[in-house]
């Protein structure tokens, strides 16, 4: 079942609303479970009757399980397709949630955040695909761009609606809400979106096994390190800049939470900006590299927070938009366009394990950091140092691609 050639796809059918709708779905119903148990992480805590310590390893659980399921559902996506990579991406999501929605123990809950861990994981290697299959050159930025705000998309929608349904019903009706939407978008997926690969009547593929044994680029084994590096800053920013806010600038939880949630909206944009440019302008590597510093310079902005006052917050969240948030959009291109389409799978998986991983990590080692030093400078240092080192990488992997090796 060799891929079929994305120039014969009609490009009619790549603006359709179904595809846009099924990439922009994966991706945020892939990452929703840790979103959505987030907002009602203080109601789920009390009806389990648990820490929030428990809840913390719950959302551990969820992207270990994506980090170790990354590489294998790229090599699926590379055998099967970018549809049915999705289909299990939603079917993964939708049971999860729905396990969590039923929960009646922090067994449950583990067990739904560890179902769920297979989307978290593979919802990029599939959409990724997916664009690859579809997207013709030229549109492709633009593509990745729009299906990767679809996590920015669902951060909103779960904060939006969450509270809101947990007040007026319970928190297990609203998290059942959308475990239903990624069942049925499955079920949609399955027999709506046209396959655009190819069947053979022997049924076997030679394009797959020869990409299969084919080594990656060093590009992609040097984005892989940048997205750790990165994945480590967003896994330690994102869980304590909250905190750090309303504990060490005395900001208003209200205050606090507009910060952490503004660059998220701000990125629906700044992820289609900067695909289409790193695709039409610039090279990717550069796009990296420039929001890598970005990031950094983000840092430096939170290690003198504390001297200069809590007005600094609101640059940082407009540029957390642009760099911080929006990195992953550029990194997921880079893969599309600097891989064979037959490699494409496998190359995300990759680079989607670096970056779970460092989400992972990043998040323990700054609440160690916090714990252990009684304050936030050590931890926002060492985010900074390893901004840097992505930046550095980005431009190895840019001078590697000139190379061409």
């Amino acid at each position: 079942m060799p891929l079929s050639d994305a120039s014969k796809i009609s490009s009619t059918r790549l603006g359709t609303p179904l595809l846009i709708t099924v990439l922009v779905l994966t991706m945020g119903l892939g990452a929703f479970p840790i979103v959505g148990t987030a907002v009602v992480a203080t109601a789920l805590a009390n009806d389990l009757s648990m820490s929030l310590t428990m809840f913390g390893a719950g959302v551990a659980v969820n992207t270990a399980v994506g980090a170790v399921c990354a590489p294998p559902s790229g090599q699926f996506s590379d055998r099967y397709g970018g549809k049915w990579s999705c289909v299990l991406v939603l079917l993964s999501a939708g049971l999860g949630l729905l396990i969590v929605a039923c929960a009646t123990s922090v067994t449950g809950l583990m067990l739904g955040l560890l179902v769920a861990g297979y989307g978290q994981g593979a919802c990029n290697p599939a959409t990724n695909k997916l664009v690859a299959e579809r997207a013709a050159k030229g549109r492709r930025g633009t593509m990745t761009g729009i299906k990767q705000s679809g996590v920015q998309l669902g951060i909103l929608l779960g904060g939006f609606t969450l509270p809101a349904l947990s007040i007026w019903f319970s928190w297990r009706l609203a998290i059942g809400l959308y475990a239903v939407l990624a069942l049925v978008m499955a079920v949609v997926t399955a027999c709506a979106l046209p396959d655009s690969r190819v069947r053979e009547i022997n049924g076997t593929s030679g394009a797959y096994k020869t990409s299969a044994k084919t080594q990656l680029p060093r590009a992609v084994i040097l984005l892989s390190f940048y997205a750790l590096c990165m994945g480590c800053v967003v896994g330690g920013v994102g869980r304590y800049l909250v905190l750090f806010a309303e504990n060490a600038l005395a900001m208003s939880n209200v205050k606090a939470g507009i910060v952490a949630g503004l660059p998220g909206g701000l990125a629906i944009g700044t992820r289609i900006l900067w695909a289409h440019w790193a695709e039409h302008r610039v090279t990717p590597s550069f796009a990296l590299t420039t929001q890598s510093l970005l990031t950094a310079l983000v840092m430096l902005m939170l290690l003198v927070a504390v001297g200069i006052g809590e007005w600094i917050m609101w640059p940082v969240a407009v540029l957390s938009a642009i760099g911080l948030n929006a990195w992953n959009a550029v990194a997921m291109l880079s893969v599309i366009i600097g891989v064979p389409p037959e490699q494409s799978g496998r190359a995300s998986g990759r680079v989607v394990m670096g970056f779970m991983t460092g989400l992972t990590l990043g998040g323990f080692f700054t609440g160690l950091a916090v714990d252990a030093t009684g304050g936030y400078e050590t931890a926002w240092a060492g985010l900074l140092l390893l901004s840097l080192i992505a930046a550095t990488l980005a431009r190895r992997s840019g001078r590697v691609e000139e190379q061409g090796t």
